[in-house]
């Protein structure tokens, strides 16, 4: 039999409901030993129930991890994933802590006093209120943006990334919501688009010669790139932000940097795509460039390239699976753009940025 059944994304649903029963039976048997006597229940009981409870926790909280990394997230649930994930590392440090608060007050033999054994129940309090966030967020993401869910559907349907992206064939169009998110389909008149909403930090537009291709019916916008970099940015500032790029990297060796929280061409956050199969996430900070996450990647042809930057948890996805999680300090709100080294053509068939909450 097989760990992980076929209709569960991952392990972490099927452990988490471990540390909540039994955290919460700790809790209920801490109250019924102000009423029992010892030789019925007693602390000791009492606190190897929260022991197990805790080691289940943090069995839950790193599953929960894994299952973050390996479920493509709908934009409208990227904020609760990450107030999920803030929740329980709270949940599992603070009753980590709690855990060995009681084992050191059963060494000193403090729990033989009635009101060291209080303290210790009003301290579990605020863990209680932590593991109750945690699982209404979890809830959240399942119940209200069905995250991992429908799984066996999942897997017969087709995961084409150019059918999804096949929708601009009759123009060029930049839409920009109140909120500062925008989307740009390329068209006819991308280039004129390119000029118009994008400036450029280092290099030209001339360098790229930019034009528009057609591909089956589908316009592209085509950059030729030569050994000069090239850096160009869209001019609105975001926050906390995901976007969505359609790029085709097949004639292109290089580096691709998709570019989030500009504030200068020596102060951004970066996802960088290494033709030599390499994808790295990090900072450069006074021109010094840090590396919060590095992984290897195989695609080719149009990819589907999905960056998140939420707070203090940065994400990015190719063609729907993640291929590269880091952590860092929140940025200040940026500018969001594209930076070029290297040398032959990039296709671009569509942007979409989007202000996350």
């Amino acid at each position: 039999m097989a760990l992980i059944p076929e209709w569960a994304p991952n392990l972490h649903p099927i452990l988490v409901h471990f540390p909540i029963g039994i955290i919460l039976l700790a809790v209920f048997m801490n109250i019924v030993t102000f009423f029992l006597p010892d030789k019925w229940w007693d602390e000791l009981k009492t606190t190897i129930l929260y022991g197990i409870g805790t080691v289940s926790l943090v069995a839950a909280y790193y599953t929960g991890t894994i299952a973050a990394d390996s479920i493509f997230m709908p934009t409208e649930a990227q904020n609760v994933l990450n107030s999920h994930a803030d929740w329980a590392w709270w949940t599992v440090w603070f009753l980590g802590a709690y855990l060995l608060l009681r084992i050191l007050f059963h060494y000193f033999k403090l729990m033989d006093q009635k009101m060291m054994r209080t303290i210790a129940f009003i301290t579990v309090l605020p863990g209680i209120f932590f593991l109750y966030e945690t699982g209404d967020h979890g809830a959240e993401m399942v119940f209200g943006y069905s995250v991992g869910t429908g799984q066996l559907i999942q897997q017969q349907e087709s995961s084409s990334v150019s059918a999804d992206s096949l929708s601009n064939a009759d123009k060029s169009t930049f839409v920009q919501k109140d909120n500062g998110s925008w989307s740009w389909e390329v068209g006819p008149t991308g280039v004129s688009t390119l000029l118009s909403h994008f400036q450029w930090l280092e290099g030209s537009a001339t360098n790229l010669q930019p034009k528009i291709v057609s591909s089956n019916g589908n316009y592209l916008l085509q950059l030729d790139v030569d050994a000069t970099s090239n850096f160009f940015v869209e001019e609105s500032t975001f926050q906390n932000v995901q976007v969505d790029y359609y790029l085709d990297l097949s004639d292109f060796e290089g580096s691709l940097s998709l570019v989030n929280h500009l504030q200068d061409a020596q102060n951004y956050d970066f996802v960088t795509l290494n033709t030599e199969g390499t994808i790295s996430q990090g900072r450069v900070e006074n021109g010094s460039r840090e590396v919060f996450a590095k992984e290897s990647y195989s695609a080719s042809e149009m990819l589907f390239i999905r960056t998140v930057a939420n707070g203090t948890h940065f994400r990015a996805y190719i063609n729907k699976e993640m291929a590269v999680h880091g952590h860092g300090d929140a940025p200040e709100g940026g500018k969001v753009g594209i930076k070029l080294n290297g040398q032959g053509q990039i296709l671009i068939d569509k942007i979409s940025v989007t202000q996350l909450n």
